[in-house]
């Protein structure tokens, strides 16, 4: 078995005065668009993350990503931009894999929470809505 390559990764403001930790609640995906809404236990309020562009997503439990700690660890909901050995830093290398050619400047993000975290590679970057409404 190899070794996973270390992640490196920046946290993004996500603007909630909740210092619980948070649960993802919904992800909802039509025609490469991906939101992913979370809930701050405390105040109960809604955050929604919204991706455009999407190329690829995975929702998986956080026992499953050990790659990705402590680099993307927090005491609440976070997004992180992933800028090296991460799912994309994966892909970019698996045999058969086809996202380095198809796609322009691809990026990875993870949304982290007490349990499920979702990835993804997307082109731009993710909206985030602090009192998340669904429109």
């Amino acid at each position: 078995m190899t070794q996973p390559t270390k992640v490196e990764a920046v946290a993004l403001p996500v603007a909630v005065d909740d210092h619980d930790v948070s649960e993802i609640v919904r992800i909802d995906y039509a025609a490469r668009k991906l939101t992913v809404v979370a809930r701050a236990p405390k105040s109960n309020t809604l955050i929604g993350i919204r991706f455009d562009d999407v190329v690829a997503y995975r929702v998986m439990d956080e026992r499953d990503l050990a790659e990705y700690w402590p680099a993307c660890s927090s005491p609440n909901c976070s997004v992180f931009s992933i800028q090296s050995g991460g799912w994309l830093s994966q892909e970019s290398t698996r045999p058969g894999s086809c996202i380095g050619l198809f796609y322009g400047d691809v990026r990875e993000y993870l949304v982290t929470s007490v349990a499920e975290c979702v990835s993804v590679l997307c082109i731009g970057e993710p909206r985030i809505e602090p009192e998340y409404r669904k429109s």
